[in-house]
């Protein structure tokens, strides 16, 4: 399926075109931090990125690159490619851990068992590799950690972020993404 987004463009072409970090970038085009322009452009992407990460870490969204991410005009990040999930990653990668974040928090759980039904039911007759393999339903409710109480959960949720920022894998493949595609 094919939408076009308008009124954004990829992190990459906004750091490419601005040469600038993202924040002087937000500065750049709304104001101070103090500005209410500013403020709600931040908050903006901030509760988009947190969104994002749930529905990336859940579903095991992968080839996360700053070309597959779009920033519109109110800051909110919009992610494209969803090529791999659940089961399927490029090349046979299936390293990539930058997808969670501390903010998610554990309130942002969706409803697991429609989640499970909904990717169930796609399962059935499907020819898409992302929902082939054997333990793809039970990996996937595996990472709703349903069995743990809410401060075990944010703790793991912690740990998980910690985790993900200090990932050599992660570097490895932004550096990837850099030297074989130029993407920053």
């Amino acid at each position: 399926m094919i939408e076009p987004v308008v009124n954004a463009m990829s992190i990459y072409q906004v750091k490419k075109q601005s040469q600038l970090s993202l924040i002087d970038y937000f500065r750049q085009e709304h104001g101070s931090y103090t500005t209410e322009a500013f403020l709600s452009a931040q908050c903006n992407f901030v509760q988009s990125c947190t969104g994002y990460c749930l529905v990336c870490y859940l579903l095991q969204v992968k080839d996360r690159h700053n070309g597959n991410i779009l920033l519109d005009a109110e800051c909110h990040i919009i992610h494209i490619d969803f090529g791999f999930i659940l089961s399927s990653s490029p090349r046979n990668l299936g390293f990539e851990t930058s997808a969670d974040h501390r903010v998610c928090g554990c309130n942002g759980w969706p409803r697991w068992e429609k989640v499970v039904q909904i990717v169930e039911i796609m399962q059935q007759g499907s020819q898409l590799p992302c929902f082939h393999g054997s333990s793809t339903i039970c990996d996937l409710k595996e990472r709703f950690h349903m069995s743990i109480t809410e401060e075990q959960l944010q703790l793991l949720v912690e740990q998980m972020v910690d985790g993900s920022m200090r990932s050599i894998t992660t570097k490895l493949y932004d550096g990837f993404q850099y030297l074989t595609n130029g993407i920053m």
